[in-house]
């Protein structure tokens, strides 16, 4: 009976103590091709509930700043606007900041950047282009599907 009870300990501890492979994923998102005034987009609460979710999914701990909407698309691969939300991630303890870059104009692109809070450097980038307007049940499953591609290049 002892044995059973120290085997059991034993296997309990050696799980306790294996570390998880989950990475922690902060997001922001960044709209342009919208008036300033306008409400905020339903494709763009679209792409941020489904990066939390699979993220989540895959096993992931997410947090996301609030949405910024941007006048122009900005230049370069990591905008000035996201360094605030960038500096609070890497104080939060994240170590990866996402950005999705959604452009509304027509046809949509949507720009998945991926960066190491050590380095700021972009780990991955990959472009979904969305051509057809269709059912919102049918752009959701496009969304996930293009994430679900770019997270499995990852981990």
């Amino acid at each position: 009976m002892l044995k059973k009870f120290l085997a059991a300990g034993l296997l309990f501890y050696a799980l306790a103590v294996t570390p998880l492979g989950a990475a922690n994923v902060s997001f922001l998102i960044l709209e342009t091709g919208l008036p300033a005034e306008s409400p905020v987009n339903r494709y763009s609460i679209l792409w941020e509930n489904s990066l939390m979710e699979i993220f989540f999914e895959t096993g992931h701990i997410v947090s996301n700043a609030p949405m910024l909407r941007l006048n122009e698309k900005p230049a370069g691969n990591f905008p000035h606007e996201a360094e605030r939300d960038f500096d609070d991630a890497k104080d939060g303890g994240m170590d990866y900041f996402f950005i999705a870059l959604i452009d509304h104009k027509l046809p949509r692109n949507v720009s998945m950047r991926l960066f190491s809070i050590e380095t700021q450097q972009m780990i991955q980038q990959q472009i979904f282009t969305d051509t057809v307007s269709s059912t919102a049940k049918e752009e959701q499953e496009k969304i996930k599907k293009a994430i679900g591609t770019f997270v499995s290049g990852l981990w």
